[in-house]
């Protein structure tokens, strides 16, 4: 890569970031970061946006959707995780404490043979409302999707129950791969 050149690509920035480069790819950013103060405001602004995203995770600002090895990272890292187990087409009675900073609910599912796999959550307090997941990741050979509330808002919820229909997208429609009960209660005091 030519110093001079023209400006790095978003997908390099990202991939120098996160340290996918090796090492010769490694040092041709930095000597083009040195040159350019147009990549190098791109980069700030791609770290800024990471640190914006972490705080609002952090904060239980964002719900998503994660594997295993990252929900193991972050307990080891510190964070206080709740964690609901449910097994295929099971229920559970869940609350959140003040001092949780990660819900998580792992569902079982039979996930060997879905493509592209969609949940459809519905709340007992919005009856008829219901948000829908497309394409979420998942690993079929752990047999199970990965959920992180949106903390804030559980929070704010008074006792209800959610119902999460796991639904395997095919060419011909969609067909059920699991349903799930939460009766969700409120923390005591709160």
């Amino acid at each position: 890569m030519n110093p001079s050149a023209a400006h790095l690509s978003f997908d390099m920035l990202l991939d120098y970031w996160l340290s996918d480069t090796d090492a010769s790819a490694t040092d041709a950013v930095d000597e083009h970061l040195m040159h350019c103060d147009v990549c190098g405001a791109a980069l700030d602004e791609l770290i800024a946006l990471g640190d914006g995203i972490r705080a609002a995770f952090a904060a239980g600002g964002v719900p998503a959707v994660l594997s295993g090895p990252f929900v193991e990272r972050l307990r080891h890292g510190g964070m206080r995780i709740r964690e609901y187990r449910l097994p295929h087409n099971g229920s559970v009675n869940c609350t959140v404490a003040p001092d949780d900073d990660l819900l998580v609910t792992r569902l079982q599912a039979p996930l060997q043979e879905v493509r592209r796999l969609d949940a459809l959550a519905q709340l007992s307090v919005a009856p008829g409302v219901h948000h829908r997941l497309e394409d979420i990741p998942f690993d079929p050979q752990t047999g199970e999707v990965i959920f992180a509330a949106k903390l804030a808002d559980i929070r704010q919820l008074p006792a209800h129950d959610m119902e999460v229909t796991l639904l395997a997208v095919e060419s011909d429609g969609t067909r059920e791969v699991g349903r799930y009960v939460f009766h969700h209660r409120p923390w005591p005091g709160q």
